[in-house]
């Protein structure tokens, strides 16, 4: 057992208030004690659900294989810095000071604060969209509960952009919805810039087909006013707007319904005629490239123990 006598701060350096607290009652937490193989399973699964929620804030995919960008890592990595009696509350900090590269100086605050939003969300049926890859840490996370008689987790956030603190349990009803919300396709606004391909103007089914440059294809339907454009488009770069229906427990996009369809040049898609004499500068614009301001975020894209060539296999398999 790992016990810290009440009032007392495993980490004397600390300067500022934790950025989070998670209390832990049931049968089996004593005051101010947990066994070390449950305080690995609480920090783990604490550390998870907050990487995905920064990865979320930044727009990234959040379910792959490797570790995350060496940006949120050096923002979001939790430090323990205190286990408090009572309801056995353990204290995290951040592991390293904020940095200036491509994040705000509250970020690390604002991912926790996000996940406590979740959390509540779901714990009272709010409806609205959830990255798959934060609810499927929070269902791992909720599955804490009840193991070695812990009943309950709450998730105790500071104050951050002028709104007050905010805590929320995390229960056996939170772990049920979010496997109810897994199991069933997620559904939300997505743009996706591809090749228009394959279009079916059937009366009763009216549907297209659109290439990435990246990934596999994806299955579009439109509405009859849509006819003319679609068909007029066919064979080129588009960028489509629509409600997409995403697979249950990933975020591999099956449908989308196109709200908005316009054309796109070729080199938005890393294609067409290299000859064109443009400078770096137009093609930049022209993709919407913005400069790297953080090397460090190439960093990391492949595990040490990853086999590369299995990794390049599955990229390509995913593209079939």
């Amino acid at each position: 057992m790992l016990e810290v006598a009440e009032g007392r701060h495993t980490n004397k350096r600390r300067t500022s208030r934790p950025i989070l607290k998670l209390t832990l009652k049931g049968p089996g937490v004593r005051s101010g004690r947990i066994t070390v193989p449950d305080l690995l399973r609480v920090c783990e699964q604490a550390q998870n659900v907050v990487n995905k929620q920064a990865e979320a804030l930044k727009g990234r995919k959040t379910i792959h294989r490797g570790p995350i960008t060496a940006v949120i890592q050096q923002e979001c990595t939790l430090e323990l810095v205190g286990i408090k009696a009572g309801s056995t509350t353990l204290e995290f900090g951040l592991a390293k000071a904020q940095t200036h590269f491509a994040f705000k100086r509250e970020f690390g605050v604002e991912v926790v604060g996000e996940v406590a939003a979740t959390i509540g969300a779901l714990r009272n049926r709010v409806d609205g969209h959830v990255d798959p890859g934060v609810l499927l840490s929070v269902y791992r996370l909720s599955g804490l509960v009840e193991h070695n008689g812990i009943s309950s987790i709450k998730w105790l956030t500071q104050k951050r952009n002028g709104h007050g603190p905010i805590s929320v349990p995390i229960t056996r009803v939170v772990r049920e919805r979010a496997a109810e919300r897994l199991s069933r396709p997620q559904k939300f606004v997505a743009q996706v810039d591809g090749v228009l391909n394959m279009a079916d103007f059937k009366p009763t089914e009216k549907k297209c087909r659109i290439d990435p440059a990246i990934g596999a294809s994806i299955t579009c339907t439109f509405d009859a006013k849509d006819e003319n454009q679609i068909y007029h488009l066919l064979k080129g770069p588009v960028r489509i707007k629509g409600e997409a229906t995403v697979h249950p427990y990933t975020d591999r996009i099956e449908t989308i319904h196109i709200q908005d369809i316009s054309p796109l040049p070729s080199l938005s898609l890393g294609e067409g005629n290299f000859a064109a004499n443009r400078s770096i500068a137009q093609l930049a614009e022209i993709q919407k490239v913005a400069p790297l301001k953080d090397p460090s975020i190439l960093a990391g894209g492949i595990p040490e123990d990853e086999n590369l060539d299995d990794f390049v296999e599955e990229i390509y398999r995913a593209r079939k």
